[in-house]
Parts: structure tokens; C-alpha cells; sequence
């Protein structure tokens, strides 16, 4: 029977801002409170606007990046877990998506997801997988929101730093992996990283991997709130964009919570929480090998496949 390959990668491996769509709602609503420097904020607006815009640069490159979680007082995670996003992605003007091969992990586990030439798959082992018009439909409207090739990339996993970041500030020059960036200190909106956060629970659900992981399919609106009402006011936040290309090369985040007492028990009695996120771009410009499968199989095969695992997770 088919099954997701391991990861087991450290959890001390930092993590992925996956989070990102516009927000709305009050849970999203929270207030900017830093006392800012208006000229450095104005100029870090501006080279984050130039980063998410058209840019030829930004076409191809590597992302890698994951999200680690600490909870505490739930018992489904008692363990520490991981979510994670790494591979190479190449733009071809026109094409409703970039190519890309990524390693999409959850809790050690996960698979492969390909585009290649107008056509999606996911991957287990040596078997592809042709995505339904569906989900790739769903790829395609969320990459439509990003303007480069690497923005594209991010945004149909609901990947957008820029649109959470709050309370910029220019903090000076810094190498990043032989590449000179400026660095931005930033806060975040919580209420909008965790809307966003059902971008990627979205896919992955549609994929059948939430419920093979013991993951929830998606964040409700009570969690969101309760989250956002017991978030530390101090969220550190940074980006790095490259000075001489205005591409991201870095982004992250720690976010620690405290979940209130009389809300403990309608969250499984989760009581508290940090996620540490950290989202990097290498290779940037460089030409990228990215292949479709050679080998395919139906997908009701692979559904099926991950149907057995959410079955066995239940029962276990």
C-alpha cells in the first residue's frame, strides 16, 4: 500500500510564515501600537511593495521553510510538530502557475506536489498522482493574487508575510547568504495569520493529508479569537529583501500565547502555545530542474491510499 514518505527532520529546524490571505473579520482586526519612525517605515513600506510587485527577478529559486508548534495542555499535541514547504518553483510567463516541485511535510509526514506545464500531481514515492480540475482550480485562484513568480509560488499555500507584517522598521544591512538585504523589524496581525492558515489546511485537506496526520482541516473562528485575546503583545517579526534585486530572501516570526481559562475546554484544553516560523529564499534567478512524474497512477488510488492512513489515525 502506498504511503506518505517520513520526514524527519529536526524540530528545532526553524519555521514557515504559511500564513497569509487578506484578512477580515474582528478576530482579524487588532490594532497597530508601536511607536514607529514614520521615514524608516515609509522606506520599508516601499521595498516591501517593490518586492511583491512585478519582477523578473523573483521568477525562479528555491523556498524553504516551516512552521514549528509547541502546545501545551491538549493532549492530540502533546508532542511537538512541524508544517513545512521546501523545493525549487520557476515561472514561464503566462502560466496560470509556476512549476514547482515541493515537499509539502505535516507532523513527519508528507508528499510531493508538481506542476509542470499546466498540469498538477501529487507524488508518493515514484507514482504521480494527476490532481482533479478541483483542487488544481484551487492552486491556480490563489497563485492569480501574486504578481511575481515567487509571490505566485507562496500565495496558493496562503504564504504572504507582507500582508501580516505590521509596525515596519528599517533596522540596517545585513548578508544573508552572501546576498546584501536590508532588514525590516516587524510586529504581525495573529487574527490574519491564522485566516490564512486554512489556505494551507485547505489544500491539505483536499489532498486527504490533514485527517492521515491527525491535523485539523482547518482553524475555527472561536480558536482565531481566542489567540488573538491571548497573544503576547511582543511579536517579533523580520524580514530581508535583497538591495540589488528587491527579492525576499528571508522572513519569520515567534508568537507566543496564553489561551484564557474559561476557554480552555471548548480548545480541547489547550492552554497555551509558541509557533516559530521562518521562511527562506535561496537560488533566486537560478535555473531550476524540475521534472512531471514518469510514473502515474490514478488518483482514486492515491485518495485511497490516504483514506487508509486517516482510518489508521483514528482508530490508533
Amino acid at each position: 500500500m502506498l504511503t506518505l514518505f517520513s520526514r524527519r527532520a529536526p524540530l528545532a529546524a526553524l519555521a514557515l510564515a504559511f500564513v497569509a490571505l487578506a484578512s477580515c473579520g474582528d478576530d482579524a482586526d487588532e490594532k497597530s501600537t508601536a511607536k514607529e519612525d514614520s521615514g524608516s517605515a515609509t522606506q520599508a513600506a516601499a521595498l516591501i511593495k517593490k518586492a511583491t510587485g512585478p519582477n523578473g527577478a523573483a521568477r525562479s529559486g528555491r523556498i524553504d521553510g516551516s512552521l514549528e508548534f509547541t502546545l501545551k495542555g491538549n493532549k492530540e499535541f502533546a508532542e511537538d510538530f512541524t508544517m513545512s514547504i521546501s523545493g525549487p518553483f520557476h515561472h514561464r510567463t503566462g502560466s496560470a502557475l509556476p512549476d514547482y516541485e515541493l515537499e509539502v511535510g505535516a507532523r513527519n509526514y508528507g508528499l510531493t506536489l508538481v506542476s509542470k506545464a499546466g498540469r498538477s500531481y501529487a507524488v508518493l514515492g515514484t507514482t504521480g498522482y494527476e490532481l482533479p480540475a478541483s483542487i488544481r482550480d484551487r492552486l491556480v485562484r490563489k497563485a492569480a493574487k501574486g504578481r511575481n513568480g515567487l509571490t505566485k509560488t507562496l500565495e496558493q499555500f496562503g504564504v504572504a508575510p507582507w500582508r501580516w507584517e505590521k509596525d515596519l522598521a528599517i533596522a540596517g544591512k545585513e548578508t544573508i547568504d552572501g546576498v546584501e538585504t536590508t532588514h525590516i523589524t516587524t510586529g504581525f496581525y495573529v487574527g490574519r495569520q491564522l485566516i490564512d492558515a486554512n489556505t494551507l489546511l485547505g489544500v491539505l485537506s483536499s489532498l486527504g493529508v490533514t485527517r492521515a496526520v491527525g491535523l485539523p482541516s482547518r482553524v475555527t473562528r472561536q480558536a482565531r479569537r481566542a489567540v488573538v485575546g491571548g497573544a503576547d503583545p511582543k511579536r517579533m517579526g523580520a524580514s530581508w529583501i535583497a538591495t540589488k534585486d528587491n527579492v525576499y530572501r528571508q522572513s519569520g516570526f515567534t508568537l507566543n500565547f496564553d489561551i484564557a481559562s474559561n476557554q480552555r475546554a471548548r480548545l480541547g484544553g489547550l492552554s497555551s502555545g509558541t509557533v516559530v516560523g521562518l521562511l527562506k529564499v535561496t537560488e533566486v534567478g537560478e535555473p531550476q530542474q524540475i521534472a512531471a512524474p514518469a510514473q502515474l497512477g490514478p488518483f482514486a488510488d492515491f485518495k485511497l491510499a490516504l483514506d487508509a492512513l486517516g482510518e489508521a489515525q483514528e482508530s490508533g
